[in-house]
């Protein structure tokens, strides 16, 4: 494995990226989004690195991203241009480095959040020259699909326990013109509160649109994002191990 860390994408401090390759070329990468609620979190943490080595086991690079929070300064929407940006240097780049080209994006909570963002409202990625079909598939990982709650927060100054879809929830963008590749939309038994319901009205409001439409719901066991931050018995990531499985399953 080919670890590089700390590449700029952006000219700020916080944007930077972690790349985790394979040693052979021709791969297909994934590009990551971290949680932490827009305010914490950064690209690196040790279940980041060990779930990126087992993805990288199996053929996939995985590149983790770091981008502006309310902590450093930023507001609606810094850090959507930035992971936007993001995605658009590694489609530009990942070639030199091995890739075939081919990008899935992935987030978990906060960072499932900005993914269904760039996937639904289509903007931020075009500004970039991305059109958002072009992404080979999206892998969402207990997300809010209601406006998150540090942006009724830090935005709109409402409290963060509120209920709201409009123009900061991915739902908002839900329509007859929906269009998206391939999607994995996991969240968890013990979630945060509304969650659950949450991820499900987000699962039925597409199909309401599109029967058709390529998008498999599976809740898990545990507490919030736990297959992404808690190994199991077997020394594996719940996260990694359902994410090869659809990605198998889907011939990606």
């Amino acid at each position: 494995m080919k670890i590089l860390n700390d590449i700029a994408y952006k000219n700020n401090s916080a944007c930077k990226l972690d790349m985790y390759l394979p040693e052979q070329t021709g791969f297909q990468t994934i590009v990551w989004f971290h949680g932490g609620g827009l305010e914490n979190g950064n690209k690196y943490s040790q279940a980041t690195a060990e779930i990126a080595e087992s993805f990288v086991k199996n053929g996939y690079g995985f590149i983790s991203v770091g981008y502006r929070l309310y902590t450093q300064g930023a507001r609606y929407p810094d850090y959507l241009t930035d992971c936007a940006n993001a995605v658009a240097f590694v489609k530009e780049h990942v070639q030199e480095y091995g890739g075939n080209g081919k990008i899935l994006i992935s987030g978990q909570s906060a960072g499932a959040w900005m993914a269904l963002m760039l996937c639904l409202d289509g903007k931020f990625l075009k500004a970039v020259g991305i059109e958002p079909l072009s992404i080979a598939g999206w892998i969402i990982d207990s997300a809010q699909t209601t406006a998150h709650f540090n942006v009724l927060k830090y935005e709109k100054k409402e409290n963060p326990n509120a209920q709201r879809i409009d123009e900061f929830a991915p739902l908002y963008y839900v329509s007859e013109n929906t269009k998206f590749t391939k999607m994995l939309l996991l969240f968890y038994e013990q979630d945060m509160p509304c969650r659950p319901e949450q991820n499900e009205l987000f699962y039925k409001a597409i199909l309401n649109f599109d029967k058709t439409a390529d998008i498999e719901y599976v809740q898990l066991p545990g507490t919030h994002c736990y297959g992404s931050t808690c190994k199991e018995e077997d020394g594996e990531y719940r996260f990694v191990k359902e994410t090869l499985r659809w990605l198998k399953a889907k011939g990606l």
